[in-house]
């Protein structure tokens, strides 16, 4: 009598493979269900009134922090007569403006928005736009000349955002430093360096740079930025304000009055 034939190993081992294989794609599911309740799925379209909780959030997190705005040609002509100066239930206390680009760039209404800001009862400041690509002895020229700042304005703000596509880290690295040098032995203070989060880290941190008042830049609506010990935190880009018809960048000033007071030209 023939025997029943008996099941082969192999058909064991595919059955094997076809369990794990289910059990993995749940847990996967399971997963990135998981991780879609926490972060929230970052596919959806960001409801319009997101800016306005990120200007709470900061300020519920750095309660004595002073707001800020700064601007350039990019907002277009402001109407100063009907500007309002406040922000939800925060009063703006400084505004910075574009002054230079590069080796010769002049902020086409600099001159507009420098004296327009004097008549307000808030601090003003002028900022340099480096170009990486332009020699720095001149770009340093051009913002004293053009900026011409004077005591009870802020310091200096050396505006670096790029890197060159002419030379190498280390050479870029002396060229913002002999800005900084010639700047500082003008106005006899050690300026303000503007930039973003990975620029600080991939450029300036332990590089020299880290004893200068650090501006940073970093948009991320729940975390504070990376860089450590800023003075100012841009926030936000797309800040609204009556008197400025385009969307303006956002600050808070860490250290209350006392350090905006310290951050002053004597």
């Amino acid at each position: 009598m023939p025997q029943k034939k008996k099941s082969g190993p192999w058909i064991w081992i595919a059955l094997l493979i076809v369990a794990v294989a289910l059990g993995s794609g749940y847990l996967v599911f399971k997963f990135r269900h998981q991780i879609d309740r926490r972060l929230g799925d970052f596919t959806r379209k960001t409801p319009p009134f997101t800016e306005s909780l990120k200007f709470e959030h900061v300020f519920s997190n750095f309660p004595e922090g002073i707001l800020g705005i700064d601007v350039s040609e990019y907002q277009g002509r402001i109407n100063f007569a009907g500007l309002q100066l406040q922000i939800q239930n925060r009063r703006i206390e400084f505004i910075v403006v574009r002054a230079t680009m590069g080796k010769d760039g002049v902020d086409a209404r600099f001159r507009r928005n420098w004296e327009g800001i004097r008549t307000l009862p808030v601090k003003r400041g002028a900022y340099h736009y480096y170009r990486p690509n332009e020699n720095s002895t001149l770009q340093a020229q051009n913002f004293i000349k053009t900026a011409n700042l004077k005591s009870g304005d802020l310091i200096p703000v050396l505006d670096i955002e790029k890197h060159s596509t002419i030379q190498s880290q280390d050479k870029l690295r002396e060229g913002l430093k002999n800005w900084l040098k010639i700047v500082e032995s003008h106005y006899g203070v050690k300026p303000m360096i503007y930039t973003g989060d990975r620029f600080f880290w991939e450029v300036l941190h332990e590089n020299g740079f880290d004893e200068y008042p650090i501006w940073v830049a970093n948009y991320n609506p729940i975390v504070e930025p990376e860089t450590e010990d800023w003075t100012i935190w841009q926030f936000s880009e797309k800040g609204s304000l009556p008197g400025i018809g385009e969307k303006i960048d956002l600050n808070v000033l860490t250290g209350g009055k006392r350090r905006l007071e310290e951050l002053l030209l004597p």
